[in-house]
């Protein structure tokens, strides 16, 4: 299954890569298959795994870690990925897109990493020195011509109007060009008697690549590229910790108005009392004792107590005086 990453930094124009691997290493290593061309980035620091119906992702020891859709994924914990999730590496997010597409070319990595290192010079206000060819050998050796931006053809030879004009008698008029797109340079023989030759062979044509050295008749050329020089250099050294976003505290809540203390209740009035006494106006720190048995109910029960016996004594009275009047 291929997936698609669309790969975005700094509001920069986003730059999209389709690879169909069943593993796929997100980094800043040269052997990474996304190149993200930063140190915020670890050489290795995310890997998706793909099989037929699902993509997961995993964290295998970044420096700065990977966020999924704003979330932090642990360390070595597998996630699975949908279409539309966004990916957050260092200082750029990558979109998942998971659709039935035709993968890019392995050189597609490398065109990648030239792009988004690209964007941020552009960035950051400054711009790579563009491209060159340097001579090797000859009177002129240490002459050097710069290529013009993309795109753009630069003619090697011996005859009047080239560009690189070479004073080599076994260089044909018009020997070779140089083509600059914005994939990177390639150089192309033009049917020239000795062609092109690179190491120990020849070759009609080829992407050049930073530091390559070739021959054109008995002249010996090297392709010098400082924006690949910039990449192969941002793929060593140690990790950088990406820039911490400044953090807001919350602004705390006004405090809550105090209740006003709680007024000590006055006493209640008795049933037996004629008048009523005021409560106090402070309360006392320690609280009075209160009888265990309200006062209402004890003058109640003396009274009702009183009758009792009187009732008894007037019918014992009665009792005794009916016996008496009945001898």
């Amino acid at each position: 299954m291929a997936v698609t990453l669309i790969v975005s930094s700094a509001g920069r124009e986003p730059q999209p890569i389709t690879l169909d691997l069943p593993r796929i290493v997100i980094g800043r290593s040269a052997h990474a298959d996304v190149r993200l061309p930063a140190r915020s980035v670890s050489e290795q620091h995310a890997v998706l795994h793909c099989d037929k119906h699902e993509v997961f992702i995993v964290d295998e020891g970044s420096t700065n870690g990977t966020r999924v859709n704003g979330q932090s994924l642990p360390l070595g914990r597998r996630k699975q990925l949908h279409d539309g999730d966004v990916i957050a590496a260092g200082q750029f997010t990558l979109r998942v897109s998971v659709v039935i597409a035709r993968p890019d070319p392995p050189e597609r990595t490398a065109t990648l990493a030239r792009r988004l290192l690209l964007n941020a010079l552009s960035t950051q206000s400054d711009e790579a020195a563009p491209p060159r060819l340097v001579l090797l050998t000859g009177k002129q050796a240490g002459a050097a011509w710069m290529l013009p931006p993309a795109p753009s053809r630069v003619l090697i030879g011996r005859e009047p109007g080239c560009e690189v004009l070479l004073d080599d008698r076994e260089c044909s008029k018009q020997h070779a060009e140089v083509l600059r797109d914005h994939e990177g340079v390639t150089v192309r023989d033009l049917g020239s008697r000795n062609g092109i030759v690179m190491g120990d062979r020849g070759m009609p044509e080829r992407r050049l690549r930073h530091g390559d050295e070739f021959t054109v008749g008995r002249t010996a050329l090297r392709y010098h590229d400082p924006t690949e020089e910039l990449l192969r250099a941002m793929e060593t050294g140690a990790d950088e910790p990406v820039p911490e976003l400044p953090t807001f505290e919350p602004a705390a809540p006004p405090p809550e108005p105090e209740a006003p203390p709680e007024e000590a209740p006055a006493p209640a009035a008795t049933e037996g009392d004629t008048t009523v006494s005021e409560a106090p106006a402070a309360v006392s720190a320690k609280p009075a004792l209160v009888s265990a048995k309200p006062l209402t109910r004890k003058g109640t029960f003396d009274w009702v107590v009183v009758v009792l016996a009187v009732v008894i004594l007037m019918v014992s009275i009665s009792g005794l005086m009916m016996l008496l009047s009945g001898r």
